[in-house]
C-alpha cells in the first residue's frame, strides 16, 4: 500500500496540471476524500456502539434506557459491568495507545499546536474500539470526542502518506475531525466550523481550514446519512418543533439561564479537570486499573439515584436525558440532581482515564439547566406563557458555548441537530453571555488564547516572537556602555568620543548611577565653539530625561520604546528612580537580529 502512495501522489498531480487546476481545487479533492474516509469511519464508530452497548449492557441486564428502573437484581450487574468496560479500556490504553484515552478533542487540539497535526495510525481503530467499550459499558461519554480523533487521524495519516508539510498535515487533521463530527451529529456546518473555533479560547478561528473543514464535513455528512439513514440526531415530534419560537418578553430568563450555565460551567470543569487530578495524584491504583474504579463510582451514582430518576439515568451520553429534559418529564427538583450526577458519571468516566467524548453529555447537562431555568419560571409567572423545551434547547447550545468555547459552532450545532433555527436569537444570546462570563475556565486544557498564541503559527506574527525574547537573553551582545561624568568638561568630552565607536553615552554622577544622555547630535551644534571648551561642562547639554529599558523587558516592549522616541539606542539599567546603574547599550540592530534568528530556529523547529 505504501509504494502505490507515491504512484497515487504523481497520478493526483499529473491530473491537476492537465486539466491546469490550482491549489483551491486540489484541496477540494483532497477534503472530499478526507471527507468520505470519515463519514464511513462513522458509519463504523456508529455499528461499534451499536453492539458494544447491546452485548454489554442491553443483553445482561436488560435495560433500554439511560438508567436502572429500580433497586433489583440488576443492581450488581450495574455495578460489574462499566467497571469490566473500564479494566477492558485501561488495558488497551495503556498497552497500545495512552494518547487514546480521554476525550479526543483535546488530544486533536494538542496535534495542532503542539504535534505539527501528528495522529499515530493505530489510534484511528484504538480510539474508536476503546470508547466503543467505555460507553457500551455504561460509560457516561459521548460520540464527538472519539469520532473526532478518529477523523483527525484519518486525515494526519492521509497527509503523512502524500508526504505533505506540517501546515498542510495541520489542515487536514482539523478537516478530518470535521468531517467526523459533522457526519455523526448529522450537522455538517456546525462540525465544519466546530474544530476551526475551538482550537482557541478567543473568539477566534484557524480561517485557513473552514474551506476544507466544510467540504470535508459535507461529504461525511452526505456518506453517513446515506449509509445509515440517520437524519437528525436529536428527533424532536412536530408538535414541540411547532411550539417553539422565542419571545422578548422572556429575555430576562435567559439572561437567568446565562447565568445558572456559567455556574454549573465553573462547577462542571472544576469537577472534570478536579477528579482527573485526584485519580493521577493517588499512587495505590496503577493507571491501567483507573478507568475501572472510575466505572465502578458510576455504578454506585447510578445506583444511589435510581429512587430519584427511575430510567432517566446517567448511563451513555446522554440523548435520553435531551429528550427527557424537552418532553418536560422531569420533576423540577429532579432536574438539578441528575444535573450534578451527569457531571460527576462523566467525570468519573472519562477523568479516570476511560475513553470518549464531552459533547453530548455537556449537551445533556445543559438541556436539564434550560428545562429547570423553563419549568421554574412556567410555574412562577404562568402569565408569561413559558414554554420549558425552547429553554431546555437554548440550555443545550448555550452551555456547551461556554465550557468549550465555541459560541458560533455550538449554535449552529444544535440548530442543525435538532432542525430547528427558532431559537436563533435566543442561543445566540445565551451563548454570548455565558462565553463572556467564563472566560477563566474551558473544558478543553490544549486550547490556546489566540492564533498569535499557537505554536503552530509561531514565526508568523512578529510581535509574538519579539514578546518571547527578554532584553536579558540579550545582555551578552549589547555594546558595553561608556560612561561620562556629569561635570567632566566638553573638551575632555570631544577627545572621549572621538575614539569611541557608540552614538550615545550615558551620563552618571559621583555614584554611577544614570543622570542623563547625550548623543554625537546633540554636540554637533557645539563642536566649533573652541573658546567654552574648558566652561561648558556634560550636564549643560545632556538630555535628562532618559528612555530606559530592564533586564526583564521583552523586545517588543522595548522597540515600541525605541520608535515612539525616534532613537535608536536604549541604557539598560537595574534599579530605580535616581539610583539606576547603566549595565549596557541595546541598539536597535541588535533586536532585528535577535527576531531573525528567533525566527529561524522556529521555522527550523517546525520543519525538523
Amino acid at each position: 500500500m505504501r509504494r502505490q502512495i507515491p504512484r497515487l501522489v504523481a497520478s493526483v498531480n499529473a491530473l491537476m496540471r492537465f486539466f491546469d487546476l490550482g491549489s483551491v481545487s486540489r484541496w477540494v479533492l483532497f477534503a472530499a476524500l478526507i471527507g468520505i474516509a470519515a463519514g464511513l469511519a462513522g458509519v463504523g464508530f456508529e455499528w461499534m456502539i451499536h453492539e458494544a452497548k447491546d452485548w454489554m449492557m442491553h443483553r445482561p441486564t436488560g435495560l433500554q434506557t439511560e438508567g436502572l428502573d429500580a433497586w433489583d437484581s440488576r443492581v450488581w450487574l450495574v455495578l460489574a459491568i462499566p467497571t469490566a468496560g473500564g479494566l477492558l479500556c485501561g488495558f488497551l490504553t495503556q498497552t497500545f495507545a495512552p494518547e487514546a484515552e480521554g476525550h479526543g478533542t483535546d488530544n486533536v487540539v494538542k496535534a495542532f499546536h503542539r504535534l505539527r497535526g501528528h495522529v499515530r495510525a493505530r489510534v484511528i481503530f484504538l480510539k474508536a474500539l476503546t470508547a466503543a467499550i467505555t460507553i457500551g459499558s455504561g460509560g457516561s461519554a459521548g460520540k464527538e470526542g472519539p469520532v473526532a480523533q478518529v477523523g483527525a487521524g484519518v486525515g494526519s495519516t492521509l497527509a503523512d502518506g502524500l508526504k505533505l508539510s506540517h501546515r498542510d498535515r495541520r489542515i487536514f487533521l482539523l478537516s478530518g475531525a470535521s468531517a467526523g463530527i459533522g457526519a455523526m451529529f448529522c450537522a455538517p456546518l456546525g462540525g465544519a466550523l466546530f474544530m476551526p473555533e475551538v482550537l482557541y479560547r478567543k473568539a477566534e478561528f484557524e480561517g485557513e481550514a473552514i474551506i476544507p473543514c466544510i467540504i470535508a464535513s459535507i461529504f461525511a455528512y452526505t456518506t453517513y446519512t446515506k449509509l445509515t439513514g440517520v437524519e437528525k440526531s436529536i428527533p424532536i415530534d412536530a408538535e414541540t418543533l411547532g411550539s417553539l419560537s422565542f419571545q422578548p418578553q422572556h429575555i430576562l430568563l435567559y439572561l437567568f439561564l446565562a447565568g445558572v450555565c456559567t455556574l454549573f460551567g465553573w462547577l462542571w470543569v472544576r469537577s472534570f479537570y478536579g477528579i482527573r487530578d485526584a485519580f493521577k495524584a493517588q499512587r495505590v491504583v496503577p493507571p491501567m486499573l483507573r478507568p475501572a474504579l472510575g466505572g465502578l463510582l458510576l455504578g454506585l451514582l447510578a445506583v444511589v439515584i435510581t429512587p430519584l430518576a427511575g430510567a432517566d439515568g446517567i448511563f451513555h451520553g446522554g440523548y435520553g436525558l435531551i429528550s427527557s429534559a424537552i418532553g418536560g418529564s422531569l420533576a423540577i427538583d429532579v432536574l438539578l440532581v441528575l444535573a450534578v450526577a451527569k457531571i460527576l458519571a462523566t467525570s468519573f468516566s472519562i477523568s479516570s482515564g476511560g475513553s470518549g467524548g464531552v459533547f453530548a453529555p455537556s449537551l445533556a447537562i445543559g438541556a436539564l439547566l434550560g428545562a429547570f431555568v423553563g419549568q421554574s419560571a412556567h410555574a412562577l409567572f404562568p402569565g408569561l406563557d413559558v414554554n420549558p423545551a425552547s429553554f431546555a434547547l437554548v440550555g443545550m447550545g448555550g452551555f456547551f458555548a461556554g465550557v468549550a468555547k465555541v459560541p458560533i459552532a455550538a449554535v449552529i450545532m444544535v440548530c442543525e441537530m435538532t432542525g430547528s433555527y427558532a431559537l436563533l436569537a435566543p442561543l445566540m444570546l445565551v451563548s454570548v453571555i455565558h462565553m463572556m462570563l467564563s472566560k477563566h475556565w474551558s473544558l478543553y486544557e490544549a486550547q490556546v488564547p489566540g492564533l498569535v498564541n499557537s505554536p503552530a503559527h509561531a514565526g508568523d506574527f512578529v510581535v509574538d516572537v519579539l514578546a518571547d525574547i527578554k532584553v536579558a537573553d540579550l545582555l551578552p551582545e549589547t555594546r558595553e556602555p561608556h560612561c561620562v561624568h556629569h561635570f567632566m568638561t566638553l573638551r575632555r568630552v570631544l577627545d572621549y568620543v572621538a575614539d569611541a565607536k557608540e552614538s550615545y553615552f550615558p551620563v552618571v554622577n559621583d555614584d554611577d548611577y544614570l543622570v542623563g544622555i547625550f548623543s554625537l547630535t546633540d554636540l554637533r551644534r557645539i563642536y566649533r565653539e573652541h573658546v567654552v571648551e574648558d566652561m561648558v561642562i556634560v550636564r549643560d547639554f545632556m538630555i535628562e530625561h532618559v528612555i530606559t529599558a530592564k533586564m526583564d523587558d521583552d523586545l517588543h516592549v522595548v522597540l515600541r520604546r525605541l520608535s515612539k522616541n525616534n532613537i535608536n539606542t536604549i541604557p539598560i539599567v537595574e534599579g530605580e528612580g535616581s539610583e539606576r546603574r547603566v549595565l549596557a547599550l541595546l541598539e536597535r540592530n541588535e533586536i532585528g537580529r535577535a527576531y531573525d534568528r528567533r525566527l529561524e530556529e522556529l521555522r527550523n523547529a517546525d520543519s525538523a
